[in-house]
């Protein structure tokens, strides 16, 4: 295991543990019916590691067949993969040893309390043995000799000394290796291997001193007929205790399986107007923060008595296709093969062997019969009229692969995560001093009193419009839960919610998030928290006030135009398509009779460092009325981040930073750049923002003047940040030159040069130089575009085929919600840009999806599908 970069503390807490492993070994000779009929096996036990040799790859580098979102540790290279190791049980530590895994091995660690368990699955081909082999088996032996190591695999090795008949090249080898490192052999006299030709043991388990005391119940079975190895099982019953990890999440019940009368029930409306009667009459925050922990426990226990809690299975169990009629038939595969592999007369063999290989393939064609029945339901779901349903969460999948491991704590002992858990919320949440004592306002001009109520009908409208997937807060409340009883507690909160404003105060409550992290993409190294993406989970009737808050702020802006018209992102009537369509102008304009430059800012974790200070400062010299100054000034007192992993947790005290995943962050941080929006004032240089994504086009005469400006600038943009306590990230800034003229010197950031770049991605569309004046270069834009169309249409077409799929409309609303999307963004700004010939790319691609969404042959022509689709073409009229 790769040493930590982080200190080994002591355990505060009890750590998940169990005492025993359950291990299996399985060569499954390439074959996916065989892969499916061992998972289908395993679905009866509690195998937590499987040990693969010969897996199914279908040609190609990865281990195919498992379930989605399987843990398979494997080889990283472009060669087939001769093994694998299957991590059932995905509450183990595991990782892979790479110095010692290739194509024909495979070497994992298990993490135990104080040490690991080695494991290595390994095949060598008939007659293929040689000195690398077992030079990197005793290297494997000697690095790890103070570990208790497992070797188990198929070895095509024969030896009299593990009661096999003869000896082959293999066994000479293999027994020498035996005999030199003292492994202990634990296969009995019962073959592994059962074949035409005859029965042999070339499958072994081989252990060393350390590892032999703890392995019990080895056994070797015959799943079915359909495999020539057997099936080795065996325990490791460890000396200490295996530490395993514990799911923790903050959606803690079954909605799907609740019942919604029960749960009303329980929401007793005496108890309620008690509440609402002690919340009218609070004159303190002491009696607010006490009531709503009243209704809070309420629903909870509503929530208990009503549904069941979320349980996450150790293992996956999911052969829906199994069914009776192949449990017979496996029965009788099974017996025809014991029939033929006990006949010792030649003849009589042959001919019961070709008896049982009629019948195995019998049983195979059903099982494949059956599988694609139970596939192609799953896909149609032809009594369910939803678009968005199986077939569309599979495209979403393979589209973007969800990544559930967190390396930075999955691949460091248990003992040292409560460290790292400090480190992660430490790094992303900076601590900085703040005060509580900075609001400054005439009290006579205090119009707390004269703001609008809050009525009941309108927290209805909000609750029946919030998304019920949304995931909770640390008291398990979901929209879901609410929207049943809305009805029942919208007069409630109504009255919570303004006595909150009248006296100013945000409740404590709410002030508490859990940090979930979710691993960036193509990022190289992540074991640093910075190549994390931070979500923070709030309660939900928390967010429904922010929402009330976020929403009077944003009407005072608008109807007073305090934001400046720059700003675009989180703002009404205006998206990434206004923001692009002013950049674009601007630099077509100047680019006829001037050089243009493009500068990208990018601010290091600018939500995260987002000044408190300096926000309720900007918020004042925006006016915004007092009320809502003080409540936000009590938003941001007193809040904790909290994040948990197993049976450990990290809680901070938050001093700066606007939450991602709070209503209110987006608005905060447009209030905090606002002050950068106004002041920039270059005469030859506009800016452009999207939340935290800036973009300044400046523009000069000639390359000197051109170059002076766009230092300026940045200097000017390097200052602002200084003193609102941000930081420009220099690696991630850049230059996009609308000209071919060279910078007479490189352009800096403090000490460090900013890159200038052929092409740059702003918001979403690559833009680049084009050697006419009145034109951008959006090649590389609609490039990408259609290979991302193409990635989508081949994995599209993969689950609706002429004779398998979902139905014409859904097929159409697909493409319509998951393709055309992609196709068409940003299509208002380069689509006069660019030329005939992309525009036919676009076109094809579209006509191709269409046709096979209405199931037609090739040769049906673009005007005949468009009119039959209803679809009308991407070429601009």
């Amino acid at each position: 295991m790769a040493l930590s970069p982080y200190l080994t503390p002591k355990p505060t807490q009890t750590i998940p543990c169990i005492h025993t492993l359950s291990i299996a070994q399985q060569n499954t000779r390439k074959s996916l019916t065989a892969t499916k009929e061992l998972l289908r096996h395993l679905e009866n036990t509690n195998i937590d590691i499987v040990l693969i040799q010969e897996p199914h790859t279908q040609n190609t580098h990865q281990i195919l067949g498992f379930p989605t979102n399987s843990l398979i540790h494997q080889a990283n290279c472009l060669d087939l993969p001769k093994t694998g190791i299957y991590i059932r049980n995905k509450n183990l530590y595991t990782q892979t040893i790479h110095s010692f895994t290739s194509t024909w091995m495979t070497s994992i660690q298990v993490q135990l309390e104080t040490t690991s368990l080695i494991l290595a699955t390994i095949y060598i081909e008939p007659n293929k043995i040689t000195s690398q082999h077992i030079d990197t088996i005793k290297n494997l032996l000697q690095t790890y000799e103070r570990h208790p190591i497992i070797l188990s695999g198929d070895l095509n090795a024969r030896h009299t000394l593990w009661y096999d008949r003869i000896v082959n090249k293999h066994g000479e080898l293999f027994c020498e290796l035996v005999n030199e490192q003292a492994l202990h052999i634990h296969n009995n006299k019962n073959p592994t291997c059962i074949t035409l030709n005859g029965t042999s043991i070339i499958d072994l388990t081989l252990t060393n001193i350390h590892a032999t005391p703890h392995i019990s119940y080895w056994k070797s079975a015959l799943i079915d007929g359909m495999f020539d190895h057997k099936l080795l099982e065996f325990k490791f019953s460890a000396a200490e205790k295996i530490p395993t990890k514990t799911w923790t999440s903050t959606k803690k019940f079954n909605e799907k399986k609740a019942n919604w009368a029960t749960f009303r029930k329980h929401i007793r409306t005496q108890s309620l107007r008690d509440i609402e009667h002690n919340i009218e009459h609070a004159i303190c925050a002491e009696v607010i923060d006490t009531q709503l922990e009243r209704l809070t426990k309420m629903i909870q226990k509503a929530a208990y008595k009503s549904m069941p809690t979320i349980k996450r299975p150790t293992y996956q169990r999911r052969s829906i296709w199994w069914d009776d009629e192949l449990k017979c038939m496996q029965i009788v595969v099974k017996n025809m093969r014991n029939r033929f592999s006990h006949e010792h007369d030649p003849e009589v063999r042959q001919y019961f062997y070709e008896d049982f290989k009629a019948s195995r393939n019998r049983f195979i064609r059903m099982i494949r019969a059956k599988k694609f029945r139970k596939w192609k339901e799953f896909l149609e779901e032809i009594h369910s009229r939803d678009t968005w349903g199986n077939t569309y969460r599979m495209i979403k999948h393979k589209l973007n692969p969800k990544q559930y491991s967190l390396p930075i704590l999955e691949d460091h002992p248990p003992q040292s995560h409560q460290h790292i858990l400090k480190n992660i919320v430490d790094q992303i949440f900076p601590s900085r001093e703040f005060s509580h004592h900075r609001i400054h306002t005439n009290t006579s001009s205090d119009t707390s009193l004269l703001y609008p109520l809050i009525t009941k009908d309108y927290i209805e409208l909000l609750i029946s419009k919030s998304n019920s997937k949304k995931a909770p807060g640390l008291d398990h409340i979901t929209y879901g839960m609410l929207k049943p009883v809305r009805d029942k507690i919208s007069k409630i909160l109504a009255s919570l919610f303004n006595k909150c404003l009248e006296i100013g105060y945000f409740p404590r409550q709410w002030k508490e998030g859990t940090l979930t992290i979710f691993p960036k993409p193509n990022k190289d190294d992540y074991y640093n928290p910075k190549n994390y993406r931070p979500i923070t989970l709030l309660s939900s009737i928390g967010k429904l006030f922010e929402k009330i808050i976020q929403s009077r702020i944003q009407n005072f802006l608008t109807e007073n135009n305090s934001l400046n018209s720059s700003q675009h992102g989180f703002v009404p009537n205006k998206s990434t398509t206004t923001a692009l369509f002013n950049i674009k102008k601007e630099i077509l304009d100047h680019k006829i009779d001037s050089l243009v430059s493009l500068i990208a800012i990018d601010f290091s974790g600018a939500f995260d460092n987002a000044d408190w200070d300096i926000i309720l400062k900007n918020m004042t010299s925006l006016q915004i009325p007092y009320y809502l100054v003080r409540i936000i000034d009590s938003y941001f007192q007193n809040r904790i981040v909290s994040m948990r992993f197993n049976n450990n947790q990290y809680s901070k005290t938050m001093t700066q930073g606007c939450p991602q995943g709070s209503p209110l962050s987006p608005l905060l941080w447009n209030i905090l750049l606002n002050s950068l929006l106004d002041s920039f004032s270059f005469g030859n240089a506009t800016i452009h923002a999207y939340a935290d994504d800036i973009t300044i086009i400046c523009h000069g005469k000639d390359i000197t003047t051109l170059h002076r400006l766009a230092q300026e600038i940045l200097t000017f943009v390097n200052i602002w940040s200084k003193h609102n306590n941000l930081t420009i990230n220099a690696q991630k800034t850049q230059i996009l030159n609308f000209h071919t003229h060279a910078f007479p010197r490189p352009i800096m950031l403090g000490s460090s040069t900013i890159q200038i770049v052929r092409q740059l991605k702003i918001l979403g569309l690559t833009f680049e130089n084009h050697k006419l004046k009145r034109k951008l270069n959006f090649t590389p834009h609609v490039n990408s575009i259609v290979n991302r169309t193409i990635k989508i249409k081949n994995i599209l077409h993969c689950f609706c085929k002429n004779t398998l799929g979902v139905d014409t409309r859904k097929r159409q609303n697909l493409y319509k919600g998951l393709i055309r999307p992609v196709m068409t963004y940003g299509s208002e700004i380069w689509a006069d840009q660019i030329n005939k010939k992309q525009f036919s790319k676009l076109e094809s691609l579209q006509h191709q999806i269409l046709r096979n969404s209405i199931m037609a042959f090739r040769t049906v022509s673009k005007p005949c599908v468009t009119s039959l689709t209803k679809v009308e073409t991407s070429r601009p009229t």
